[in-house]
């Protein structure tokens, strides 16, 4: 299958910096979206890092090697744990980004499946049909309270909580969740910082990516959803489809 893929990146309406980062392209068959965080220099550097890392560490997966699932699965992990090395390894050198660290969401487009990959609460949707599901599960302090039915989602309690995520890229050691599924022509998979995901619900997304035009267009729909809600933090979106050859 062939691909599309677009992203698109915005500080917020009121940060007056982006931490985040993404990356979207159809012919090294990835998208990559990152949310750093430990302040200005630091998120920025962090989730750039992480970015340029996963590209790099991928751009030797080329044409047979994409159909190998074993190969791509390994490929994507040992990048995204070079992601977290060179976070830490930029961080012993320099003081002032001691605390820095990036969340990621990455998905590696074999010829019909999909590899995904994340730490943190940023998020991967896949779009099939008439339905959305969220792929990738959160790595937050509020969601594991909540899976552990310890938390109910509309309290004031976890409004308060949830900025605090329990797994990133920058930490001394690091669990990385993945998954491999299957690839269907119009299948369109949605990755994305919580700038988006906490004001714009996935009714509103799978509204969204259907009724665009284009990809281009459906990431730019979408930032302007979240800015238009506040836009309390950074926004970040990145679509690939798959279509048919």
């Amino acid at each position: 299958m062939r691909l599309q893929a677009a992203a698109l990146t915005h500080r917020g309406r009121i940060r007056n910096h982006n931490e985040d980062a993404a990356y979207a392209d159809a012919w090294d068959r990835l998208a990559v979206v990152c949310d750093g965080m430990g302040g200005h220099a630091g998120g920025h550097i962090a989730s750039q890092l992480a970015v340029e890392t996963i590209v790099a560490s991928l751009s030797s997966l080329r044409g047979a090697a994409w159909a190998d699932e074993e190969r791509v699965v390994k490929a994507v992990q040992e990048a995204v744990f070079a992601a977290n090395d060179r976070i830490l390894a930029r961080a012993r050198v320099d003081a002032t980004l001691s605390d820095m660290g990036t969340t990621i969401v990455l998905g590696a487009f074999m010829p019909d499946r999909v590899v995904t990959a994340y730490v943190g609460d940023s998020r991967i949707y896949r779009i099939s049909g008439r339905e959305i599901a969220q792929v990738s599960e959160d790595h937050s302090l509020v969601a594991e309270r909540i899976r552990a039915g310890l938390l109910d989602p509309d309290s004031e309690e976890a409004r308060l909580l949830s900025n605090i995520v329990t797994r990133a890229l920058g930490m001394e050691q690091i669990t990385v969740d993945m998954a491999v599924e299957d690839l269907a022509p119009g299948d369109t998979y949605l990755l994305c910082t919580d700038g988006l995901h906490d004001l714009v619900r996935e009714a509103e997304m799978l509204r969204i990516v259907q009724g665009a035009s284009t990809l281009e267009r459906a990431c730019v729909e979408l930032v302007e959803l979240a800015l238009h809600r506040g836009g309390h933090d950074n926004v970040t979106v990145a679509l690939v489809r798959a279509l048919a050859e």
